[in-house]
């Protein structure tokens, strides 16, 4: 690099910077800087129908999302139970966790101790207790596809619950398959 160049590229630095910290000195591109804002409902001149809010892209995954790639039969709930496994170590907090999640989402269909006793279960078909025979073997996998799938009369949790509120739930579930 000559000399020229280093002058030039020097006295740029110099004149974009500014004594005062709140002023951005010399702004190269003020457009960005300083871009029109546009309310969610108003109109807007920039896109084709008019609409400020759009839809997100086709396909898009939000950030942070993790995709559930099983399907809604038996045997995927089984591959589910075969393949997924709690990624976090057990700790008193997650089960607190677990327990509160409980009594907020699953208490009034499974009842307080998991024997498919809780107030709404009469109404339809009594959820199975998670120390009984049909569930006392259910693995984390299967637990999981149940939350997000739903089974039976049970609807998806899926929106309801993130990944990791998922696991801290399931964490609580096995100890409610402990109890007799």
């Amino acid at each position: 690099m000559n000399k020229e160049w280093i002058l030039i590229f020097s006295a740029f630095i110099l004149c974009a910077c500014s004594k005062e910290k709140r002023e951005p000195g010399m702004e190269y591109m003020p457009d960005m800087v300083y871009s029109q804002a546009y309310e969610a409902y108003s109109e807007n001149t920039l896109t084709k129908n008019g609409s400020s809010m759009m839809l997100a892209p086709k396909d898009s995954v939000p950030r942070g999302y993790k995709v559930f790639t099983y399907g809604k039969t038996d045997d995927e709930k089984e591959r589910a139970g075969n393949e997924m496994k709690d990624p976090r170590e057990a700790t008193p907090v997650r089960l607190a966790r677990g327990k509160y999640l409980y009594q907020n989402m699953c208490l009034l269909c499974h009842g307080e101790k998991g024997q498919g006793d809780g107030p709404v279960a009469k109404k339809y078909a009594e959820p199975p207790a998670f120390n009984g025979r049909s569930l006392r073997n259910y693995k984390d996998g299967q637990f999981y596809h149940a939350i997000v799938v739903g089974y039976g009369d049970m609807p998806s949790h899926a929106v309801q619950l993130d990944d990791n509120d998922r696991w801290d739930l399931i964490l609580y579930l096995h100890e409610l398959q402990k109890t007799e």
